[in-house]
């Protein structure tokens, strides 16, 4: 290349570079990328423009792409603390935590100064459910950036995660004093008092907000969780259907909303499941327990008579765990598994919780029908503890778990009593429930044959019982 062409090449792209700056600056992304994909076609490309490009990509919801776009330019510019602070944001909305933490831990090491990796790092560790590391990192993002909002308010996430509610109280008060029209620290602070028991509180702070024409999804979302928690269910479905009326793609109120509106689709989709689940994990247990669950309890007094029967000290085969959760299906067999324990849960925090008891031999974080097709082993024991509450017609899941089941092995699960003769309803709670003749006919459709159906009380909710049925069944070709 001339000198010349070269020196046109340069000015064009000066030129090409500051407008994308700007449009960037202005929060325009989808205008700055079209400028910025023809940077990225040059042959000598800036670095800038490199790092632009993920930029806009990641402002633009496309992070696959905008992962790749930080990735390609670490090639060019290896440890970059603000690459490796894009690709980690990229990899967060993918789900790929670790990689993110990954790239966090990177660049704060690459940049200890930068307050963009360090929140990053602290957004990761509490998506893993690690609070107190979050809560130091975050308090060190905030010393630095002492009047930036979004920094206290991650504080203040961080805290009410680690169950620090006093400390969250009352950073969360003086954010909204700070910036009484911004709905989150009002949200949050409702939705710390929700967490501290105090349903009525947290009803009266977002009835307030609203009160004062605040529209915001988070606001409604916590009302109607507060008036749930108070077994107002009428008046909790007002509230899930508006927030879901704010945020049309959001599964998790969607399948709320749709509850609340009688409405029946066949099965809870993966993405409410997975946003209950990975927010739940790190007090899972604690609430679950703190209810009273017995289904752990029901399958290991099972287990052990059946185990009786067959004069055997250990079940005779694998055991499959589907919907392991954090894994008290487990802890409840620990000894009476020799030949192995596989765990299945679409939540990937509740995997990690169940990864670190070290009891299951083989972890999948997956939709349980897409795990099972890819499994080839037969399970002496296929278990399914407060799995089917989230499926309407059960056919399909019971021939899938039957699939697996050994020719001499049983299958036990389950379900939350519908008290309708027949099929099977979806709860206010977002739960399905299933009647005794659904039960059996999704049985004999899976070719599985009742030993057991009997009527328990599978926990307690607002100090009532729940009501269901706990099923042990083998094949009917045994």
């Amino acid at each position: 290349m001339s000198g010349h062409a070269a020196h046109a090449e340069q000015a064009i792209a000066a030129r090409l570079m500051a407008k994308a700056s700007l449009l960037l600056q202005d929060r325009r992304p989808a205008e700055a990328l079209p400028l910025l994909d023809r940077l990225h076609h040059l042959p000598r490309v800036p670095d800038k423009a490199r790092e632009a490009r993920a930029m806009a990509l990641l402002a633009l919801g496309r992070y696959g792409d905008a992962a790749s776009a930080a990735g390609e330019a670490l090639d060019a510019l290896p440890g970059a603390a603000v690459l490796l602070h894009l690709r980690g944001r990229a990899r967060l909305a993918l789900g790929q935590d670790v990689e993110a933490l990954d790239d966090a831990a990177a660049a704060v090491m690459a940049d200890s100064a930068s307050t963009d990796a360090k929140g990053l790092m602290a957004d990761v560790l509490m998506k893993l459910g690690k609070a107190d590391e979050a809560i130091f990192l975050a308090w060190r993002v905030t010393e630095a950036l002492p009047d930036d909002m979004p920094a206290h308010l991650r504080l203040a996430q961080a805290f009410i995660m680690g169950g620090r509610h006093a400390a969250a109280e009352e950073l969360l008060a003086a954010l909204e004093a700070r910036a009484p029209k911004l709905a989150l620290p009002i949200a949050l602070r409702a939705q710390n008092r929700l967490l501290m028991h105090d349903a009525p509180e947290a009803e009266r702070i977002t009835r307030t907000a609203l009160d004062r024409g605040m529209v915001e999804v988070s606001l409604h979302s916590v009302l109607a969780h507060a008036l749930v928690t108070q077994s107002r269910l009428a008046e909790a479905g007002l509230h899930f259907r508006a927030a879901a009326r704010l945020a049309p793609h959001d599964a998790y109120l969607a399948h709320l909303a749709s509850a609340a509106e009688g409405g029946t689709p066949d099965r809870a989709t993966d993405a409410y499941v997975s946003a209950v689940f990975d927010g739940y994990a790190g007090r899972f247990e604690a609430e679950l327990l703190g209810m009273g669950y017995r289904v752990p309890g029901l399958v290991r007094l099972a287990v052990d008579r059946w185990l009786a029967e067959i004069g055997a000290d250990t079940i005779p085969g694998p055991v499959l765990d589907l919907g392991c959760g954090t894994g008290l299906v487990g802890v409840a067999l620990l000894g009476l598994t020799g030949a192995g324990l596989c765990g299945i849960d679409l939540s990937r925090n509740m995997i990690a919780e169940t990864r670190a008891k070290g009891i299951y031999t083989e972890l999948h974080q997956a939709e349980f029908s897409v795990a099972l097709a890819r499994l080839q082993a037969r399970y002496a024991l296929v278990a399914a503890a407060d799995l089917f509450c989230y499926f309407g017609d059960l056919d399909t899941a019971l021939r899938g778990a039957a699939a697996r089941l050994a020719p001499d092995g049983r299958m036990m699960f389950s379900v939350e009593l519908s008290p309708a003769p027949d099929g099977w309803e979806l709860g206010d709670s977002g739960r399905y429930r299933h009647s005794l003749a659904h039960v059996s006919a999704a049985l004999r459709q899976a070719g599985l044959v009742a030993l057991t159906v009997s009527p328990e009380t599978l926990r307690h909710n607002g100090g009532e019982p729940v009501a269901g049925l706990f099923v042990i069944a083998r094949r009917q070709d045994c």
